[in-house]
């Protein structure tokens, strides 16, 4: 009966981390796929430059600046006063001096400034807002960072700021890849984005799990 119970408990969690390991197993085969055969594609949103192709276009996204916050006055009073009469048998005084010290600024508070849609080529980065249009040029990209929260900062040597934009974390795997493959074809390295995607792949296949022995 004990063995039973065992054996029943060992195939639930075999089928349980199996289930989990064909997860990745299907997610690494797709970007290897992807890698092989997606070269970009054409764009009716955006205009595109020659020999420029659109690997990802991602709508309701934000662009993000630096916004200072409420600022306060931090100081001191000091003077001195003198009396100019009395009412009702109480003193009077009249106080004179003034108040030292500074104002200080609010604190930068990543704000949204803009709401719209994110394109990336193997050209470049471009977000079109309602107010506000960015383009990082990847002939001019210094580098770029993916952020915990699902946003990426990029860095271009003509633009003193850098460019912000949010997308969430819910889709930050998907526009990750996308980025690094059409930064691939910019660069002329999808040959060797692709052998690290096989490798990949192979790591995963060879952390299958094994079935339980009866």
């Amino acid at each position: 009966m004990f063995e039973k119970l065992r054996a029943r408990h060992a195939d639930k969690e075999y089928a349980k981390h199996l289930a989990a390991w064909q997860q990745q197993h299907d997610a690494a085969a797709e970007l290897l796929e992807m890698a092989q055969s997606f070269d970009g594609q054409t764009s009716d949103s955006l205009l595109l430059k020659r020999d420029e192709s659109l690997f990802a276009e991602i709508s309701n996204t934000a662009l993000v600046e630096d916004r200072r916050g409420a600022g306060h006055w931090e100081g001191r009073s000091s003077g001195v006063s003198f009396p100019i009469g009395s009412i009702g048998g109480r003193s009077i005084r009249y106080h004179v001096g003034g108040t030292r010290g500074h104002y200080v600024q609010g604190a930068p508070t990543p704000t949204a400034i803009d709401v719209g849609t994110v394109y990336i080529t193997n050209q470049r980065v471009v977000f079109q807002g309602g107010k506000q249009t960015r383009e990082c040029r990847f002939d001019k990209l210094l580098g770029f960072e993916h952020m915990p929260d699902g946003s990426t900062i990029f860095s271009v040597s003509n633009r003193q700021k850098p460019t912000v934009v949010y997308y969430g974390q819910a889709i930050a795997g998907w526009v990750d890849f996308r980025l690094d493959l059409a930064l691939a074809h910019y660069r002329g390295e999808v040959p060797r984005l692709v052998t690290q995607l096989q490798q990949d792949l192979a790591a995963v296949d060879a952390a299958k799990p094994a079935r339980p022995t009866p």
